[in-house]
C-alpha cells in the first residue's frame, strides 16, 4: 500500500501516535496489515466488518482472529486498530451478552469503516457503484426467500386441506357418484320380474 512509502497520504494516521516524528515503518506495516484484514471481512453494503449470520446480524471478530490473520502478535494488532480508530479509518462497538442481572460477558466488537477511507483512496465513486449493487442482490435475495416462504405456506394449506374427510363428489345431474339403496334393488330385481318370453 502506498501508505508505507509515502505516509503523507493519511495524515491523521500519520499522527495517531501523538508525537510530530514520523509513525515508524512497523507501526505503518502493522496499520496496513490490519487494515487490508478489516477490509477483506467488509460488508459492503452496511461498511459493517464481521461475517454475516442467517437471522440478518453480524458475527464480530476478535482480536485474537485478527492477529492471526493479519500476521501480527497481539499487542502490535490492538496497537494497529487504536491507531485505525484515532485515525478515523474505524469505529469500534464493543458487544457483551448478559449472563445474569449482574454478570456480563464481552464477545467480539463490531468494527465499521468510515466512508471517508474511500474518498480519500478516490473511491467514493466505486464504492456508491458496489453499494447498489449489492443493495439490488440483497433485494432480490429477500425477493426470493419471500417467494419460497409463501410456496411453503401454500404447500402445508394445501397438505391441511387433504387431511380432512371429503363428501363423495356428485354426479353432473346432482345424484351422489354411489347408487341408492332403491336403486340397487331394482337393479338386481330387474332380472328376477323380467317377463319369461321363451
Amino acid at each position: 500500500m502506498l501508505y508505507f512509502l509515502k505516509p503523507s497520504l493519511f495524515p491523521t494516521l500519520n499522527a495517531a501516535n501523538g508525537s510530530t516524528r514520523q509513525q515508524r515503518s512497523e507501526r505503518r506495516e502493522a496499520c496496513i496489515a490490519m487494515l487490508c484484514c478489516i477490509v477483506h471481512y467488509l460488508d459492503i453494503l452496511t461498511l459493517r466488518v464481521g461475517i454475516p449470520q442467517a437471522n440478518g446480524a453480524m458475527q464480530g471478530l476478535d482480536m485474537r482472529y485478527l492477529a492471526k490473520l493479519s500476521g501480527l502478535s497481539i499487542r502490535r494488532a490492538e496497537r494497529a486498530v487504536h491507531d485505525l480508530k484515532v485515525a478515523g479509518f474505524i469505529t469500534v462497538h464493543p458487544v457483551c451478552e448478559k449472563i445474569s442481572d449482574t454478570e456480563y460477558k464481552g464477545v467480539a466488537a463490531i468494527r465499521t469503516v468510515s466512508s471517508n477511507l474511500f474518498i480519500v483512496l478516490g473511491l467514493d465513486g466505486w464504492l456508491r457503484h458496489e453499494r447498489r449493487r449489492a443493495s439490488e442482490r440483497k433485494a432480490k435475495k429477500d425477493a426470493k426467500r419471500d417467494r419460497k416462504a409463501a410456496a411453503n405456506a401454500s404447500l402445508a394449506m394445501g397438505a391441511q386441506r387433504s387431511k380432512t374427510p371429503t363428501k363423495p363428489v356428485p354426479t353432473s345431474n346432482g345424484r351422489r357418484s354411489e347408487m341408492s339403496p332403491v336403486a340397487m334393488f331394482l337393479n338386481s330385481a330387474k332380472d328376477i320380474l323380467k317377463p319369461n318370453t321363451s
